[in-house]
């Protein structure tokens, strides 16, 4: 009896390993940043917490974050220009999610720090998948940025250094591809490097998962299911 309770359990753990490593690959919440305010209008604190179904700034075609919560810092604005187009461009471009009457929508930096944070629910972990960053052709000079994700207890866990260039618009995709612990906080932060910020930059197509996603809970489910079948 004891073997055959212990190979149920191993069933089960194995299942939920499988399903929580397959859950990155199709399921993702993606910020556009499109309908949500004019130019200038400052993005909410909460912008693309618990998402669950698609809505003004963000698509979620390939599945929900519902147990992602996300934390912008007050100088986060969107704005709007077709200056912005290359960035709006970069990895996805176009559609209500995305911009707004066919104009850019974007995030824009408007001092040399900022902060977004995503917490996760217990039992859940953040998976920061990539982001558009650049700047416009406004931009006077080269300008560079200190990239960081921290824990709750301020502990770097990923990090990169982009140097965006002038005299044109300058974009890259930034992807971090980071699996956070189950119930952990994580704040990534945008720091300029030496002179203040002397033009425009911008974040858009921001994407993240949740592990284990909600239909893996189900997968999970449904093997607890056949273990408790077997085990009668």
């Amino acid at each position: 009896m004891k073997k055959l309770i212990n190979k149920q359990f191993t069933l089960s753990i194995a299942a939920f390993a499988a399903v929580s490593c397959l859950a990155p690959a199709g399921h993702a919440t993606t910020l556009g940043f499109g309908q949500i305010g004019g130019s200038n209008t400052a993005i909410a604190s909460g912008f693309g917490s618990n998402a669950s179904a698609d809505a003004n700034g963000l698509t979620i075609s390939n599945g929900a974050t519902p147990n992602i919560t996300l934390t912008w810092d007050d100088a986060w604005d969107v704005h709007t220009s077709g200056f912005f187009s290359e960035i709006e461009d970069q990895t996805a471009g176009g559609g209500d999610w995305d911009n707004e009457g066919g104009i850019p929508r974007i995030a824009q930096l408007d001092t040399d720090n900022h902060t977004i944070g995503f917490s996760a629910d217990p039992g859940f972990a953040l998976v920061l998948n990539s982001f558009d960053f650049g700047n416009t052709e406004e931009t006077s000079d080269s300008g560079v940025w200190d990239l960081t994700l921290t824990d709750s207890s301020d502990n770097v866990v990923w990090s990169q250094q982009v140097t965006l260039t002038n005299p044109n618009s300058d974009v890259v995709t930034v992807t971090p591809g980071f699996t956070g612990a189950a119930g952990e906080s994580y704040t990534l932060a945008f720091d300029a490097v030496g002179d203040p910020i002397n033009g425009r930059y911008a974040v858009d197509n921001l994407s993240f998962n949740q592990v284990p996603e909600p239909s893996s809970l189900a997968l999970l489910g449904l093997a607890g299911l056949l273990v408790a079948r077997r085990r009668g």
